[in-house]
């Protein structure tokens, strides 16, 4: 996966209600809020390790403090912000240990999720999977990265959905967006480390039941992922409306925003 991503993502866009007059208003401008910072984190627009000043970011958005800390609150319980007393919120910046572990905790879910899919007959999801693996290599094509990174974390988590095992999908959605930040922390530059041939030989071996083949491609295609990856420099400053596909000037609070993938 060139760059796990998100998808779509793996954040939870459908925020909780608050006390008030009107909860379902409150819920679509958290979802708006959350699904801009969102798509732009695991986008890489905002790198790892910029900070997310309130002030701005209200601006930027057209929100209200209140509405920009709940949002920011639940992103640091993804662990896709971080925040930090008396300095800030900032964009996670995991560690080179902790990226590892990921990528074993990755290469375990998975590999049961291929094992798994690969014991019982496909349904009609492959096909959709496929198509958009077609989606996905076009986007590489012509150079639509925003596009590309989406579907390439989209095809790891839709095949976790298609095992019909909901606790194992929420959390690989919570694990994928880890390592989409920490793609965008060490992704050597100019590599392309989500394979769309990889996926579909992944998904040759799943259709043809071969359990023991999507294993090891799956872990290879892992493996190949986190090779790639290295020390990157300290972040550089982040425009953070050009990094929200923002003006400088705050748009209307219920402004339509892309459909989340993650």
């Amino acid at each position: 996966m060139a760059r796990p991503a998100p998808t779509p993502t793996p954040l939870s866009h459908k925020a909780a209600a608050s006390p008030g007059n009107d909860g379902h208003a409150d819920t679509r401008e958290e979802a708006r809020v959350q699904q801009r910072l969102a798509d732009a984190i695991y986008e890489h627009r905002l790198p790892p390790g910029t900070k997310l000043p309130e002030i701005d970011l209200c601006r930027l958005l057209g929100t209200s403090r209140g509405t920009l800390r709940k949002v920011l609150d639940r992103l640091a319980s993804e662990q896709v912000v971080e925040q930090i007393p008396n300095r800030g919120a900032f964009v996670a910046r995991p560690s080179v240990e902790a990226t590892r572990d990921v990528y074993a905790l990755r290469r375990i879910l998975e590999a049961g999720v291929v094992r798994t899919l690969s014991k019982r007959s496909c349904g009609p999801w492959i096909d959709e999977v496929r198509q958009q693996v077609s989606e996905e290599r076009e986007a590489n094509r012509v150079g639509d990265t925003g596009r590309y990174i989406r579907l390439a974390g989209k095809f790891h988590l839709d095949l976790a959905a298609a095992t019909g095992n909901t606790a194992l999908n929420q959390h690989l959605k919570r694990v994928v967006a880890q390592t989409s930040l920490m793609t965008a922390l060490y992704d050597e530059p100019g590599t392309n480390n989500c394979s769309v041939l990889e996926h579909l030989e992944i998904l040759d071996a799943i259709q043809s039941g071969q359990h023991q083949e999507a294993e090891r491609l799956m872990e290879e295609h892992l493996n190949r992922c986190e090779r790639q990856l290295r020390l990157d420099d300290e972040p550089k400053p982040v425009d953070l409306s050009q990094a929200l596909g923002l003006s400088t000037e705050a748009p209307p609070k219920n402004s339509p925003v892309p459909s989340p993938t993650r």
